[in-house]
């Protein structure tokens, strides 16, 4: 028998178990590149260098990357159709059934040719998952949400994606330790253990998921549903669509610099050792994420405009200061764990805003393909080649150049503050929805 829940309680058990999945897009991100290398040697033949089995292996990894746009497009455009609830346990669960195979994939030494080709199949299934995973999660918070609280529900489930670093971190590096200490006739474990525990998290989500409530938004949705929602994005949703686009590219340079490239900038730019530079770049996760719900309340209570335009302002003073200070560290400075904090928690406002805003721009019969399309193709033109881009600007320009593409995000934030004004609200303040919304009788996120 289905347990039941109180109105109140039942919405944030939706929120919070709808955030969860989205934890293991990050966590498959991180814990890939961290064991790339243990990767490459298992995949490729031995006689191959180093660097060419590394260079497979991240193109491998890119795959998962130029699937998303048109998997993630045809899953919302599915969802958008017949309910948000059907696609949202799907995905989940052919992502964890992915990851959970790559853990157990035949390596290159046992079928030859045949380990990377089914690797890649495995990175083909993932991106196809991802692609519509993280649309159909801000969209399932959002619409579970109370009308003052959808920025608060977008950015928990931002923060819950987030916590999938620290997961996929610790993960690899715990990894590490097991066959150091404990497996050591088994080194495999090093990198299959990584995946092992990643399926397994998404598959108790994906079980946690069955019990999860069709959005009151959705289900009282009384107009014609578009046969082509791509097509009426597109046609008709032009301007929010590129205003998504201009925050998610802002996302994806601050997101890419201060939290997926920075261990690699300390280590080569900063020279601070392998596990300093994961500890730093662990702490400044962590505080993004824990500024996060202050960014979701200042939004809800205040306004977009001003969430975004007080987030652009206060990256750009602690980036500034980076800039500043960077350049002078010596080699090795204990300094430089701690220096990116500042940014970090100002940089949470940019993140973390994405979900929640870029959900109450688009009309309920076309919002996860609004969301879907525009966050999908920026991400995959963009986020798979950016830390390639970074590891050029440093080369080129010098040790300051990764702040710069942060200001620029910065300056497309700014830009999406002024003309946040100007685009139609479907969710959350200045919605124009009635008092009576289903969303009302919902309690705010804590």
């Amino acid at each position: 028998m289905t347990q039941s829940f109180p109105p109140d309680r039942q919405a944030k058990r939706n929120i919070r178990l709808g955030s969860l999945g989205a934890a293991l897009e990050y966590y498959d991100f991180v814990a890939y590149l961290y064991v790339s290398t243990l990767i490459s040697t298992a995949f490729f033949p031995s006689g191959t260098s180093e660097t060419v089995r590394l260079v497979e292996t991240l193109a491998i990894y890119s795959i998962g990357f130029a699937i998303r746009p048109i998997a993630g497009i045809l899953i919302a455009r599915i969802a958008d159709r017949v309910g948000r609830k059907r696609l949202f346990v799907l995905t989940v669960v052919v992502m964890s059934v992915a990851t959970l195979a790559i853990g157990v994939l035949p390596t290159y030494d046992q079928v030859g040719w045949l380990a990377p080709v089914l690797l890649i199949v495995m990175r083909i299934a993932q991106g196809c998952a991802v692609g519509g995973e993280l649309p159909a999660a801000a969209v399932f918070v959002t619409e579970h949400a109370r009308r003052d609280g959808v920025a608060r529900a977008g950015a928990l489930q931002q923060m819950m994606a987030y916590g999938g670093f620290l997961l996929g971190a610790a993960a690899a590096f715990l990894s590490g330790l097991v066959v150091t200490h404990l497996t050591p006739d088994m080194p495999s474990l090093a990198w299959r253990l990584p995946f092992l525990a990643g399926g397994l998290l998404g598959l108790v989500s994906a079980y946690l998921r069955r019990k999860l409530d069709e959005t009151p938004t959705f289900t009282q949705e009384t107009r014609r549903r578009p046969s082509a929602p791509v097509r009426e994005v597109l046609r008709n949703h032009r301007k929010p669509a590129l205003f998504a686009a201009l925050m998610v590219v802002a996302l994806t340079l601050t997101n890419g610099t201060y939290f997926t490239y920075w261990p690699t900038y300390l280590q080569a730019s900063v020279h601070l050792p392998a596990k300093t530079a994961l500890g730093a770049s662990l702490i400044a996760i962590a505080g993004a994420m824990i500024s996060m719900p202050f960014w979701g309340r200042v939004a809800d209570k205040y306004g977009w405009r001003r969430e975004l335009l007080w987030a652009a302002a206060s990256t750009a003073a602690a980036s500034l200061l980076l800039l500043a200070v960077l350049p002078t560290l010596p080699a090795g400075s204990a300094l430089a764990i701690w220096i990116q904090l500042p940014a970090a928690l100002a940089a949470g406002g940019i993140v973390s805003a994405v979900p929640g805003l870029v959900s109450a721009i688009f009309p309920t019969e076309v919002r996860q393909t609004g969301y879907a399309v525009s966050y999908n193709l920026v991400v995959a033109l963009l986020g798979g080649f950016l830390n390639l881009i970074l590891v050029w600007l440093v080369a080129s320009f010098g040790l300051s150049s990764p702040m710069y593409v942060v200001l620029v995000a910065c300056a497309l934030t700014l830009a999406a503050a002024l003309a946040v004004v100007r685009i139609p609200v479907y969710l959350g303040r200045g919605s124009g929805a009635a008092k009576n919304d289903a969303m009302a009788d919902h309690l705010q996120i804590p």
